[in-house]
């Protein structure tokens, strides 16, 4: 897994419109939305905050059919918005996996030039 920084992935236009907002750990590993909907996690890039050398860190997942896996993570950014992240209601972390807050997904929306919605 590679360290990155957000300026790095920024330019990237394969990751900046492949990031699946609408996955996160618990989706990915049981595809269904909220409304029992088959959610399809064969494609695109799932972010999650887990712990990396035991600091918080955005890693980044790249969701590919028939093998998933995680391939960068950044740590460069405000560590108060990642263990906010880290706090969420056990029903929603997976095996260490923490799903980004709307607040974490409007900055890094912010950082990355995409416009929200």
């Amino acid at each position: 897994m590679e360290k990155v920084t957000l300026d790095k992935l920024k330019p990237s236009k394969e990751f900046t419109e492949n990031i699946r907002w609408d996955v996160t750990p618990k989706i990915f590993l049981n595809p269904k939305n909220a409304a029992g909907e088959t959610v399809n996690v064969s494609h695109g890039y799932m972010l999650y905050v887990d712990l990396v050398d035991n600091k918080p860190a955005l890693v980044i997942m790249h969701m590919k059919d028939p093998l998933s896996k995680t391939v960068a993570y950044v740590t460069e950014m405000p560590e108060d918005l990642l263990k906010e992240a880290m706090n969420c209601p056990a029903s929603e972390c997976i095996g260490g996996m923490y799903p980004l807050t709307e607040k974490l997904q409007n900055w890094l929306k912010k950082e990355l030039g995409i416009s929200p919605g």
